[in-house]
């Protein structure tokens, strides 16, 4: 604790009267006063009830969301729940508790007076500690009435009073914050609830209480961003971090900063992802869980408090959220996601001891990148930068031909690759056929597309395939960093 034990305790029993004595405050206020203030832009869950209608079973079959029960929520001022916290000032008034009134209140504030150490931490400096005084209590004591769900009357659970202290006064004065890092998965769907990933890094299911806590812990200003970010069902949880809480501001600070996050190994295992699933998706939240600790509380919701960030393709929120495509991840899948980000994480720790490695780096960092461009000429490029870094090596030859050939030993030799070297190779000179255009300013009508057998495929689309696959066969066959083995290879093999 940055501030003395004793002093701490001191706190904790001065609080323990006032939260009690303000918890009497409430249930006496409705005794004589019908008006209470109602929380603003609460969130409610979209088309409520859907379930009991007739057709739900059936839209169940053909809508995603619906299938896999994602909860969906928008703000509403109406009906709101109650915001017991509002009732509380400093000297009272027409539907106010006067928090000047309450026993104990000013041996809470006199003991913060005569002792700048805590108050500082408590009120910050240059302000009124007798305000900071009322946020704190009211804060306690709405939570009490949510946790007890005693709103009117009731015996007073000292148990809970204080339990909720401790977790305000270790919030304040802890060194460390302990905290899990929660980033919610969009668009994807697991078979198991709970998935380790490593000791401290697991992929769980959001319950619905995490669902609507959520919801307001940041927002885009879209309407349809904040839809297409609702919609996961899961959640990766990094464990055994925690905030340095040197003030009173650096919580906030941390939780809203998208540069405090460990967004290299969360960028790591989204990569992992889309090597094995080759699918859309990405995240829009990086959130903090305390643990055993809370700033402020909202009525019984969990504490979560976290940063906004645009990790998803935009042009997925110009789908309508009833039109989601969710996809499911079988075990299998999830055992190859674990292996390359076990692969990417041991060489990150090798640093610079590894540098061969750092060309699968690039190109990962081009993956998530291509994934996320809205621009159809920026997503080809990105994954056509990301093949050549991977496959062309210290190539002085024709560009085009060297990594056409590379790609087609890839396409021999990976069993998920589902095109012959043949069609890889021919596939290869069209993707560069299309970058040339790009690079040049040209139309792109002529590369656009590329047919192999009785499929069309878009160019960029397979351009991002391919990528992913020389990424998978080159981190399970490391040998191949150097681009030699690809020459060795195209001897070995006969094309498919």
């Amino acid at each position: 604790m940055k501030v003395a034990e004793h002093k701490i305790k001191e706190l904790l029993d001065l609080t323990e009267v006032v939260v009690e004595e303000g918890i009497k405050a409430v249930y006496e206020y409705q005794k004589t006063n019908s008006y209470l203030p109602n929380y603003y832009r609460y969130p409610e869950l979209f088309l409520k009830g859907m379930e009991e209608t007739e057709n739900f079973k059936e839209l169940q079959e053909t809508v995603d969301v619906f299938k896999y029960g994602i909860p969906f929520f928008y703000s509403t001022n109406y009906n709101t729940p109650k915001k017991y916290d509002e009732l509380f000032n400093l000297d009272g008034g027409q539907f106010r508790i006067a928090c000047r009134s309450l026993n104990g209140f000013r041996d809470l504030t006199s003991f913060l007076n005569d002792n700048e150490d805590v108050s500082v931490i408590l009120a910050g400096e240059d302000k009124d500690i007798d305000f900071s005084v009322v946020i704190f209590i009211a804060n306690i004591v709405n939570r009490y009435l949510y946790e007890t769900e005693l709103f009117q009357e009731g015996d007073i659970d000292n148990k809970v009073i204080k339990s909720l202290i401790k977790k305000q006064l270790i919030r304040f004065y802890a060194e460390t914050l302990p905290v899990a890092i929660c980033i919610p998965i969009c668009f994807l769907e697991f078979e198991a609830d709970e998935i380790a990933i490593t000791d401290s890094i697991s992929i769980s299911r959001m319950s619905q209480e995490f669902q609507i806590s959520r919801y307001n812990t940041n927002h885009f200003d879209s309407t349809q961003e904040n839809q297409l970010v609702q919609c996961a069902g899961f959640m990766i949880r990094l464990k055994g971090y925690s905030i340095n809480n040197k003030d009173r501001d650096s919580m906030n600070n941390a939780a809203s900063n998208y540069w405090v996050y460990p967004t290299e190994l969360i960028d790591d295992l989204f990569a992992s992802i889309r090597i094995i699933l080759g699918c859309t998706t990405g995240y829009g939240q990086l959130i903090i869980e305390p643990e055993n600790w809370a700033d402020k509380w909202t009525t019984n919701m969990i504490p979560l408090y976290g940063a906004t960030v645009r990790a998803f393709n935009r042009k997925e929120s110009e789908t309508k959220f009833l039109g989601y495509h969710i996809k499911k991840v079988n075990q299998e899948q999830v055992d190859a996601v674990r292996e390359l980000f076990f692969i990417l994480q041991e060489k990150r720790k090798q640093g610079k001891k590894n540098k061969a490695f750092k060309k699968v780096f690039i190109a990962v960092q081009r993956l998530n990148r291509c994934m996320l461009r809205e621009a159809e000429d920026d997503m080809a490029l990105d994954a056509i930068i990301g093949i050549e870094t991977l496959l062309s090596g210290d190539t002085h030859g024709e560009i085009t031909y060297t990594i056409s050939n590379r790609i087609s030993v890839v396409a021999a030799k990976l069993k998920e690759c589902i095109y012959s070297p043949a069609e890889a190779r021919k596939s290869m000179r069209i993707i560069y056929g299309l970058r040339s255009d790009i690079v040049h300013g040209r139309s792109l009508d002529k590369n656009s597309k590329i047919k192999i057998g009785e499929k069309i495929i878009e160019t960029k689309e397979l351009a991002i395939e391919f990528l992913r696959y020389s990424l998978l066969f080159i981190m399970r066959n490391q040998e191949y960093l150097e681009v030699a083995k690809f020459e060795e290879a195209l001897d070995d093999y006969s094309e498919k």
